[in-house]
């Protein structure tokens, strides 16, 4: 394949597809079709349900609005650009796709061995011969056009067309020229790039022996724990992948063995324990339960977990009430339970991995520097901090309007034991650090950052691997600026049974503001709703909940674009963008990829944006979350 861009391509372009197409009906299973080497799967099985219950959403109208024609046809362009690689090897488009499915289409990612993969889609064609052909007519035309060589042939006791592409630009000569293969057989339409993969899949359809994705364990049971929650309801989307392989699938698109020093990112993964998660997958439906979305995801990991699957450890508990000093007006809220003393002690393996690069015992230097550097701060950070934290950790997230790219405004809270001995940690570890400054807010003595053009020295940050152009192994403690840490204008303090580490002084304030309770988020209509309906799934206990404004979670991504300044935005979002689809070297910024031109007021779009939540449960194998988005 060419890149890693076809991989997200077929599995988000094809989705896509089916709800441009308004189909009929008909089910085949396509799991029992997909060999058990399939990494990743993706199904609509009933095209036609999917689409129409997508277009009674407020989403569905929202993008079926006049008003967001030229939004839309964008969105549709660059969806043809990503859609690129797969047009030229197997000579189909989005658009050509309308009206060929009459019931299921799936599409899998398939590991034929370490660097052999495979993309195959299976579509339902019951009833819709004539748009089939003119689909094949299509492909045939569109290969031929690119130099490629057809041949007709029988794959399987079904009508093939096999084409000859040229040799893609940079592979090795001497390696099999690469190939599209189109097969119907009765009510079956396949592609694929595997003449064996085709081969499996017809000899799948006829009942012949041969195992599927349908008989992989991990399959089994996350679409089995999704079904149990959805119960006799039949799932409008599905989806799944098995982590290992798709990492490793993901490697050799890109053509990496190891693009960072030490261990790749496979190896991590597979050295931490990490392999214990064998499936993630899940159920997604639109407009169902008198709401207008609900997700259901399964994450399978029986025991045993080792190593630094430890760390994953989210106790089931019944309070998730926000706290009174939480604003009404927030964006997003999240809280969750975890053992904050066990993830620490088992921290540091996975800390040698990512930021020692391999080495093993960059995490112990860390302490040891902490507590024995004549210099440092010479502080026990486990018994003088950590074993002084509680168990719930919440996440606040609002924005400053009128949006700028530095509108977000984070606040991390951390519950306590003791507040006094939190405290002196604090004072303890930054009262010599010339990058911090002390001040009071009312009651309270504050940690903040002295802005970057007064600092005497540079910040003391830990480089989070892959978002830096470099990192280095043992420099943990020393680094050439603040530019890429996370929380660059950081104030904290201790305040109210919590550690508050807030991304800015204005929004620490705020929070810290003396409110009445009918100003907090709790009282709040719209959080009141949302956990109206989490109460509804009867989960009593679970250890995470959300809570979440999609407009407002909306509005910086969207003004930026209206702006024209996605690419330059500091949201925590914006920086995933960037560094997903940035040019890759620092000081470089992308380019936006959307046109802004007759985009409407935000306000336009904001009505048809309701609030969402989710709540994840931990169980014995694993665990299971479920969401919804309502109605505005």
């Amino acid at each position: 394949m060419s890149g890693t861009r076809t991989t997200f391509v077929w599995l988000i372009g094809l989705f896509t597809g089916v709800l441009l197409a308004g189909t009929a009906v008909g089910v085949p299973p396509a799991e029992y079709l997909f060999p058990e080497t399939t990494r990743g799967f993706l199904s609509a099985p009933n095209a036609k349900r999917l689409t129409e219950q997508f277009n009674k959403t407020q989403l569905g109208k929202l993008f079926k609005d006049p008003v967001m024609k030229p939004f839309t046809e964008d969105l549709r362009r660059q969806f043809d650009e990503r859609w690129s690689d797969v047009r030229e090897r197997l000579g189909m488009s989005l658009d050509d796709l309308r009206g060929v499915p009459s019931g299921e289409i799936a599409v899998g990612l398939i590991q034929l061995d370490k660097d052999q993969i495979a993309l195959a889609f299976v579509c339902d064609v019951a009833g819709h011969k004539e748009k089939t052909e003119e689909l094949l007519k299509k492909v045939s035309k569109n290969l031929t056009k690119q130099g490629a060589k057809r041949q007709e042939r029988q794959v399987a006791g079904g009508r093939g067309m096999v084409f000859e592409l040229p040799p893609l630009p940079g592979k090795d000569v001497d390696r099999p020229p690469p190939f599209a293969l189109w097969v119907q057989r009765d009510d079956l339409l396949v592609a694929t790039d595997n003449l064996a993969v085709a081969e499996g899949i017809f000899e799948r359809a006829s009942g012949k022996k041969g195992k599927s994705l349908a008989d992989v364990a991990s399959f089994q049971a996350v679409m089995k724990r999704c079904q149990k929650d959805a119960g006799q309801a039949a799932p409008q989307a599905r989806w799944f992948i098995q982590p290992v392989g798709y990492l490793e699938i993901l490697r050799t698109l890109r053509g990496e063995r190891a693009q960072r020093k030490g261990k790749s990112w496979v190896d991590v993964f597979k050295s931490q324990g990490f392999t214990a998660v064998q499936g993630i997958g899940g159920f997604v439906d639109f407009g169902v339960e008198k709401v207008e979305l609900v997700h259901r995801t399964a994450i399978w990991a029986p025991p045993p977990r080792q190593l630094s699957m430890k760390i994953f450890t989210f106790p089931n508990q019944e309070d998730f009430t926000p706290f009174p000093w939480i604003p009404s007006n927030v964006a997003s809220y999240a809280s969750f339970y975890i053992d904050v003393l066990n993830a620490f002690d088992n921290i540091g393996p996975l800390f040698d991995d990512l930021v020692g690069q391999g080495d093993t015992g960059v995490w112990q230097e860390v302490l040891d520097g902490l507590k024995k550097d004549p210099n440092g701060p010479q502080i026990d950070l486990r018994n003088e901090l950590v074993v002084h934290l509680g168990n719930r950790i919440s996440m606040v997230a609002e924005y400053q309007v009128p949006i700028t790219t530095t509108s977000e405004r984070l606040l991390f809270a951390i519950e306590t034991k003791d507040d006094q001995a939190v405290a002196r940690a604090l004072d303890k570890m930054l009262k010599n650090d010339r990058e911090m400054r002390q001040i009071r807010v009312g009651e309270y003595v504050v940690w903040e950052s002295v802005p970057e053009d007064k600092a005497a020295v540079p910040a003391v940050d830990l480089d989070l691997p892959g978002l830096q152009p470099e990192s280095s192994s043992r420099a943990v403690a020393s680094h050439p600026g603040r530019e890429s840490s996370l929380l660059p204008n950081a104030a904290i303090t201790v305040a109210s049974g919590h550690l508050l580490i807030a991304s800015h002084l204005d929004f620490l304030k705020k929070v810290l503001e003396k409110r009445e309770e009918r100003f907090s988020l709790a009282k709040s209509v719209e959080y009141r709703m949302v956990q109206k309906a989490l109460d509804g799934f009867n989960f009593p206990a679970k250890s995470v909940r959300t809570f979440g404004r999609t407009d407002e979670q909306a509005r910086p991504t969207y003004e930026l674009i209206r702006q024209g300044k996605m690419p330059e935005s500091e949201t925590m979002f914006g920086r995933v963008l960037n560094t997903l689809f940035g040019a890759g070297k620092k000081g470089v910024v992308r380019k936006q990829q959307i046109d802004p031109k007759e985009m409407p007021d935000f306000q336009f779009v904001q009505r048809f944006l309701g609030p969402a939540g989710m709540q994840m449960v931990s169980e014995p194998d694993g665990w299971f979350l479920k969401g919804v988005l309502l109605a505005k």
